[in-house]
């Protein structure tokens, strides 16, 4: 059973990630998921962080070198009020500001395990 799955520094876009998203909505397995140097925006992330509003087995989720911004970031952050699992997000080299950063921080204050 697949438990990690790696696609760094690929052209993937947002119907990438879209699909993806559709992907990680079902799956009861995937423990990490590489997306790093990838080409995907906030509208993939949109999809994404969606998806770890549902997913329960997703510990680990890199993006980065990616075209995040303070939006994607803003997404993120309202995921990480519901998601309880995942304890590591990488977005890293991406267009993220203090604002997108605030935003993370107080998505932090509430992520904790029940």
């Amino acid at each position: 059973t697949l438990t990690v799955l790696g696609l760094e520094k690929n052209t993937i876009t947002d119907n990438g990630a879209q699909q993806l998203a559709e992907a990680l909505k079902a799956n009861k397995v995937l423990t990490a998921l590489g997306l790093n140097g990838n080409q995907i925006t906030d509208n993939g992330v949109q999809k994404l962080a969606d998806a770890l509003k549902t997913n329960q087995t997703l510990t680990q989720l890199y993006l980065g070198a990616n075209q995040i911004s303070d939006n994607g970031a803003q997404l993120f952050a309202e995921a990480l009020k519901t998601n309880k699992t995942l304890t590591q997000l990488a977005l890293n080299e991406n267009k993220i500001t203090d604002n997108g950063a605030q935003q993370l921080a107080e998505a932090l204050k509430t992520n904790k395990v029940n």
